[in-house]
């Protein structure tokens, strides 16, 4: 029955302009516009009934699957014309069967990774904002990228199969081409996994201000941890891109970890002269004008004053006061000292300049001693 339709419709297609061609044509429209008009229907149809659902994931996923049966439709719209009307076309000794084989797959692998992206992009929007970890800013990015790759890696192995390509042999070429390309990019890789251990171990992340010990000192603010280095802003403004290996190596004193608030130590001298009670009031007082001033100090009425030791020329005191951040102690210690010395002046109260004994011996052997003090009032 099946091969008198087929005669049939060749016969037809003799009395249409264009012959075959023009028939094939006209049935690919046709069959197009029939496929794709019932998918429409019934996504518009499965739409209607997810509208009142809570999740998002539904709709996410029927706006991923809208393109692929496109796709699909003008797949099948083809192949149905093809057999209709040109029953023995071949490309390359290859029938029109296994030549749509091959379409079909490579239209499913990109079908595949638009519904799984989906799914992903859904738990990003959706999912992510409710939980507590850090794995969905920093790592999550990087394992959606990988995702996707291995989709398609395993869309062109199945391809191959199907087209008779041994895969062991494949998968072997690819292991031996991996080893070559692991030792060329030997540093690339060992950055990026020494990168995925930042993430993962979260010793920093991007906000947070850190020195790095090793690498001179340099301190800033992170601003990425990317596959290969990690990104630091100075205070200057400067970018400095620093290896992920060097950094998982390093010793790295963060300032924003376990919280961002600090204490911050300010060491002033006064003279033995002066009464350390009277001192250390007019410190508090420093400290309290300061806080008013400026609002960086927090809580300054537990702030630590302190007499700390006896200095060569003077007794040291040390002044402890709690900052919001690292950042804030440049002007919190800038203010102090200003502070201190007009609070010490209107007091009373000496800072002492060091104080060192000289001795001269004269031609006669007679020594003298010359004890040079010097001070003044702040």
């Amino acid at each position: 029955m099946l091969d008198g339709i087929l005669t049939a419709i060749n016969s037809y297609a003799e009395v249409i302009p264009g012959g075959h061609a023009g028939a094939f044509v006209i049935a690919f429209a046709v069959f197009a516009f029939v496929f794709y008009t019932v998918a429409m229907v019934v996504f518009q149809t499965i739409k209607m009934l997810t509208a009142k659902t809570k999740t998002t994931l539904d709709d996410i996923l029927i706006d991923r699957a809208r393109r692929p049966m496109k796709l699909f439709s003008i797949l099948i719209s083809a192949y149905v014309s093809l057999l209709w009307f040109y029953p023995g076309f071949e490309i390359a000794g290859h029938g029109a069967e296994s030549i749509f084989v091959v379409l079909f797959i490579i239209a499913g692998t990109y079908s595949v990774d638009r519904i799984i992206d989906g799914i992903m992009v859904w738990y990003g929007q959706e999912m992510a904002p409710k939980t507590e970890s850090k794995f969905d800013d920093e790592v999550y990015p990087l394992f959606r990228k990988i995702v996707r790759v291995l989709v398609y890696v395993m869309g062109i192995i199945v391809l191959l199969s199907k087209l008779g390509i041994e895969i062991s042999a494949f998968i072997a070429g690819l292991g031996i081409a991996g080893l070559a390309v692991a030792l060329a990019l030997q540093d690339t890789l060992t950055n990026f996994f020494a990168g995925i251990y930042i993430l993962a171990d979260k010793p920093i992340k991007p906000g947070d201000y850190i020195k790095v010990e090793e690498l001179s000192g340099v301190e800033g603010n992170v601003e990425e941890v990317g596959w290969r280095s990690t990104r630091i802003r100075t205070i200057a403004g400067n970018i400095i891109f620093v290896p992920n290996s060097k950094m998982a190596q390093s010793t790295i004193t963060n300032f924003y970890s376990p919280m961002q608030e600090m204490s911050h130590t300010v060491v002033i001298g006064a003279s033995y002269k002066d009464d350390p009670e009277k001192v250390l009031a007019s410190l508090k007082a420093a400290v309290n004008n300061v806080a008013k001033r400026t609002g960086k100090i927090i809580r300054p009425e537990t702030a630590t004053v302190r007499a700390d030791k006896f200095g060569e020329s003077s007794i040291e005191y040390k002044v402890i006061v709690s900052i919001a951040t690292y950042l804030d102690k440049f002007p919190v210690q800038g203010e102090l000292v200003k502070e201190v010395y007009h609070q010490f002046k209107k007091d009373g109260i000496s800072i002492p300049f060091p104080t060192r004994t000289v001795y001269f011996e004269g031609d006669s052997g007679e020594r003298k001693e010359f004890k040079v003090r010097k001070g003044r009032k702040a």
